[in-house]
């Protein structure tokens, strides 16, 4: 987008903020984040693990949760899916963690050779994110989906998944329920037992237009709505 493009729409400051909390928040994590040294992820073809005979495939995952993250993840193709399926829907408990606590789930989360900077640029960002929206009152409410996924590659110690999302932010006061589409690139590798982020690529979109079969809702009815709701693929 050019430099001058919200001054030509008309968006205010604010709102441009919004959107920038709204993008991030799409994939909380850098658009452009990539590990240290050379990419480890780099598979051109899918290489399937060599089987002897009919086995029980592994259930996929998560399993379990460390540090608050979705984590035991299959060695398999679908785990890799679970895990970027996952990972990308980790928003509303990252936002919800305390300062500390978001370092280790991103530790958790991250390859060893990336991690730092991990942490580094995720850290800024949910603060920016939460200055922006401090003005608000009431909680900051983050509901995310998967809504399909592509496998570019995979082999037994690394993959690349693409899965296409959408994050719905809301706060009363401040953010009015505002959907945020993107789609989500994970690099990862098998390390420590599990699937990691090497690094995580976001671009906006495709957003669908949004029907005349309803209204849009306000915050406090957006909030209202879906009480008792649980995301599907949210740590527990």
């Amino acid at each position: 987008m050019p430099a001058d493009a919200h001054a030509r729409s008309g968006i205010s400051l604010k709102a441009a903020l919004l959107a920038s909390a709204v993008a991030f928040l799409a994939g909380l994590a850098a658009p452009s984040l990539v590990g240290s040294g050379s990419d480890p992820v780099a598979p051109r073809e899918r290489v399937g693990v060599r089987s002897t005979g009919p086995t029980a495939e592994p259930h996929p995952g998560p399993t379990t949760t460390r540090a608050g993250m979705p984590a035991g993840f299959a060695p398999t193709e679908a785990g890799a899916v679970a895990a970027a399926a996952s990972y990308v829907t980790t928003g509303q408990a990252l936002i919800d963690m305390d300062p500390m606590s978001v370092e280790d789930a991103i530790r958790q989360m991250s390859a060893e050779d990336s991690a730092e900077a991990q942490v580094d640029d995720l850290v800024g960002q949910l603060r920016t994110v939460r200055e922006t929206l401090a003005p608000g009152t009431g909680p900051i409410v983050y509901r995310q989906a998967v809504v399909a996924y592509r496998v570019e590659a995979w082999s037994p110690e690394r993959a690349r998944v693409a899965v296409w999302n959408v994050g719905v932010l809301t706060r009363t006061g401040v953010a009015p329920p505002q959907a945020g589409w993107a789609i989500s690139t994970f690099d990862l590798v098998w390390e420590r037992d599990d699937w990691r982020i090497w690094a995580e690529t976001i671009v906006p979109g495709p957003a669908p237009t949004l029907d005349a079969s309803t209204a849009p809702a306000t915050a406090e009815q957006f909030t209202a709505s879906l009480e008792g709701f649980t995301d599907f693929g949210a740590p527990r």
